[in-house]
């Protein structure tokens, strides 16, 4: 396995672990600070447009360093 290779699973597995602690940290706050339906989805849909550019530019940084 190339250098480059090792450097972009570690992260990937970094990156992956983020996510999921993400996700569940979210919804720790769901149940702790509920809010009405309509203002809670959009607060959610922000977040998830959020954290998705995040990734997608966590994605191209991985992608730098390994070519």
């Amino acid at each position: 396995m190339s250098r480059a290779k090792g450097v972009v699973m570690k992260f990937s597995k970094y990156v992956s672990s983020f996510g999921v602690g993400f996700f569940f940290g979210a919804g720790l706050a769901l149940l702790f600070a509920p809010m009405p339906g309509k203002k809670m989805q959009r607060k959610v849909t922000n977040i998830a447009d959020k954290v998705a550019d995040k990734v997608d530019d966590l994605r191209v940084a991985a992608q730098r360093i390994a070519s």
